[in-house]
């Protein structure tokens, strides 16, 4: 599958990709994203910071959304006490790969999402 990488927020909120590679994304027991790729004939396993990289993303099968909420990103505290989010979009966040330093969630576009907490204030969404 082809996974987009974002340096930065500002590249993933103007969706200008970093890098491209193909391979398939894990979850590691210990929080780390690894990207299994082929290249060369070898294969290999790459591990991802989401404290050097702000998302990494890839599109998921269709259906694979069953329902969406409203999830809202907030990058300082002002912004969140006025609930005045920097982007509000439709998606379902995946609790259960989410951790202390990045946050899962799928938009209405069937992208998955892995982005670094680092340089958000907060993440709000509906239960």
């Amino acid at each position: 599958m082809e996974l987009f990488i974002y340096k930065t927020f500002n590249d993933w909120y103007n969706d200008t990709v970093t890098e491209v590679l193909e391979g398939e994304i894990r979850n590691l027991y210990n929080g780390l994203i690894a990207v299994d790729t082929f290249i060369d004939g070898k294969s290999y396993r790459q591990l991802f910071s989401t404290k050097n990289n702000f998302a990494i993303l890839y599109k998921m099968p269709c259906g694979f959304l069953s329902s969406s909420v409203e999830i809202n990103i907030y990058l300082d505290v002002s912004s969140w006490q006025n609930s005045n989010p920097e982007i509000s979009f439709k998606g379902q966040v995946i609790e259960d790969e989410c951790s202390e330093g990045r946050c899962v969630f799928i938009n209405e576009d069937g992208f998955k999402h892995y982005i670094s907490l680092d340089d958000i204030y907060a993440i709000t969404y509906e239960r």
